[in-house]
């Protein structure tokens, strides 16, 4: 059976942008993270370790979220191979989106978004 375990839709304010007005004045990124592993059918659970702790997976974003970087797709790919690193011993896959409403106040409406999965 396939367990999903999801941190979604955490938003940040961030200096993350190409354009040096990005970088000074910040912006909103919108974050979700999916984690997916197979466990048995039956299986319960007792015990933190047996688990994917979303409270590490939450600071390894925000830890990142801090650092500035022009493209959200290199702060994805940071992110999804920290989640990665630090779940190693598990068979799962990670997809990580990013979300930036309103890039660069361009758009008027709506959003960009980046999806990176391993």
């Amino acid at each position: 059976m396939k367990l999903t375990t999801a941190l979604e839709n955490l938003s940040f304010h961030a200096y993350h942008g190409l354009y040096a007005h990005e970088r000074e004045k910040g912006g909103t990124f919108i974050v979700t993270i999916k984690i997916d592993q197979e466990v048995p059918e039956h299986r319960e659970f007792k015990r933190i370790e047996e688990v994917i702790n979303y409270e590490n997976i939450h600071r390894i974003i925000t830890e990142e979220m801090e650092i500035p970087r022009e493209f959200i797709e290199d702060l994805a790919r940071t992110i999804l191979q920290r989640i990665s690193n630090l779940l190693i011993e598990l068979d799962v896959a990670i997809s990580v989106k990013i979300t930036k409403p309103d890039p660069a106040g361009l758009f008027g409406s709506g959003a960009a978004s980046v999806t990176l999965m391993l």
